[in-house]
């Protein structure tokens, strides 16, 4: 038996979603890196 893989495009938000959570490790890193970033970013705002 064959299984393909179908890579599906997730749009990631500081929020996070049930659907990261359905993807395991793999969503939750991407999740936390988003989360950092825009935190950054806001901190990096609050600078100016």
């Amino acid at each position: 038996m064959k299984e393909e893989l179908h890579k599906q495009s997730v749009e990631i938000t500081e929020q996070g979603s049930l659907g990261l959570l359905a993807l395991g490790d793999l969503g939750l890193r991407a999740w936390r890196q988003v989360k950092k970033e825009a935190q950054l970013k806001r901190k990096n705002e609050e600078k100016e």
